[in-house]
């Protein structure tokens, strides 16, 4: 029997050792498994193919409690909803993506991660390169090669402006690439954009006016928010409200805004937009040598965070700052430090940054009045602008914003750069914006089509009671 049993224990220590290691393996592959789900690398990212609503976005304006995020007033009718979305995956780009101030005044906006802003990064250098790609085939061409493809591209846009004349365009109507760069920018969504809201359909043009008025209202920063109001920026911002700039209460009566866009050469519209009340212009363009085509008087200037610094430091204009990107911590472009020396070496002139929830708002009403998903980035500086003016003025004429018969693929009309992306839009909603802005025109088609003039009512001369 002593024999027996001395050959059997170490056969139970090896059994005994066996499970263990099994054990001890199987714990292994769980914390593999488990580490490897929640790396935040792995945070799937939205397709916006069916955008829902703002408050999702990473980049709002949020009042009230930072524990919470305020409800849209809009219901969740939209068919574009998916039906099998997953509410927790709502909840967790909320719970990621913002970061409230500690009143809630404001979002101050970071990026989500480390290692998802690399993956946007990436996906927007992928975009570029292949932008690159298709300019140096096109420089590769011969000359002919490259008249024939201008030719072809410059008559595809001339129909679709054809169609957007008549409120009646489509992104199907668009180039090739110019939809491959749409549908980029659409599984891209770096903004985390989401539209919940009701798709409105076909409201009049005063419908649309009278939605504007109401739910876009004009905002600046003004230096109580979080965290500015910690870094004494009441006291750097311009003391009255840019509304209020031009007298309490008082508006211009006729206002000009004047596109950047290469179909204003050669139109001799520099005396009719002089004649206006007020100008507005976009970053750097210049007056100097195009006054005949597009006269000489500035009151305002919307510029972009990235031309900041090209403004010159001559410019004595009221300069309203438009930057809809994170800006606070991580900006993609320093526009605070600039605007802090600006404001300091020239106290006097007024010069405001535009509040982000304002921005996001006019993307809200583009996308409410489309049926199609419209790009989810911020609206064009043209955009911008015109609404900013429809907030100061009775009347707005828009030159060149939707072409005349001069439409050329030719972007500014100071620079020498040509991409139909500059009129009909790739990173921004460009084509939808104009389509928007054709319903609330009441200019005549003779003006539209020699003059590229729009003509709008400003909020003040619209009365949107019942």
């Amino acid at each position: 029997m002593t024999p027996r049993s001395s050959t059997m224990t170490p056969t139970m220590k090896q059994w005994r050792q066996l499970v263990l290691v099994v054990m001890l393996a199987w714990l292994l592959i769980f914390l593999a498994l488990l580490s490897h789900f929640l790396d935040p690398r792995d945070v799937d990212l939205r397709s916006p193919s069916s955008l829902t609503h703002t408050e999702t976005r990473r980049l709002a304006s949020i009042q009230g409690s930072p524990s919470g995020i305020r409800a849209s007033p809009l219901e969740v009718t939209s068919s574009s909803s998916p039906a099998n979305q997953d509410p927790s995956h709502s909840q967790q780009v909320k719970k990621e993506a913002l970061e409230l101030s500690q009143n809630g005044d404001l979002v101050v906006w970071k990026k989500v991660s480390d290692q998802e802003e690399r993956v946007y990064q990436e996906r927007e250098e992928k975009i570029r390169r292949e932008r690159l790609r298709r300019r140096r085939r096109k420089g590769s061409m011969s000359r002919a090669e490259q008249r024939g493809r201008d030719g072809y591209y410059l008559s595809q846009s001339k129909v679709v402006v054809q169609q957007l004349r008549r409120g009646i365009a489509s992104a199907g109507m668009l180039a090739p690439h110019l939809q491959k760069s749409m549908r980029d920018y659409l599984n891209l969504n770096r903004h985390h954009v989401a539209y919940r809201g009701r798709r409105r359909g076909r409201q009049s043009g005063r419908e649309v006016l009278c939605e504007l008025k109401e739910q876009a209202r004009l905002r600046t920063l003004d230096g109580t928010e979080q965290p500015f109001s910690g870094l004494a920026w009441d006291r750097l911002v311009p003391p009255r409200p840019l509304e209020q700039l031009w007298g309490q209460g008082s508006k211009f009566k006729s206002c000009a805004v004047v596109t950047s866009a290469g179909a204003i050469l050669n139109s001799s519209l520099g005396r009719e937009i002089d004649s206006h009340e007020a100008v507005l212009r976009f970053n750097a363009a210049p007056t100097e040598g195009y006054e005949n085509d597009v006269g000489n008087k500035t009151t305002i200037r919307i510029i972009n965070s990235q031309d900041l610094l090209l403004v010159d430091s001559g410019i004595t204009d009221t300069l309203v700052l438009s930057s809809p990107l994170q800006w606070y911590r991580n900006p993609d472009y320093d526009l605070f430090t600039p605007y802090e020396e600006r404001r300091r070496l020239h106290p006097t002139q007024p010069f405001y940054i535009l509040h982000p929830k304002f921005i996001w708002q006019l993307w809200d009403v583009i996308q409410g009045n489309t049926q199609e998903n419209i790009q989810p980035n911020p609206p064009s500086s043209g955009f911008i602008g015109i609404v900013l003016m429809m907030s100061l003025c009775e009347e707005v004429h828009v030159y060149e914003y939707i072409p005349s018969l001069r439409q050329t693929d030719l972007c500014h009309y100071h620079e020498h750069h040509y991409d139909p992306a500059c009129t009909l839009g790739a990173y921004h909603p460009l084509l939808f914006e104009k389509l928007l802005v054709q319903r609330m025109n009441s200019a005549s088609q003779h003006d539209l089509k020699t003059k590229g003039k729009v003509t709008l009512s400003g909020f003040s001369a619209i009365n949107c009671g019942p």
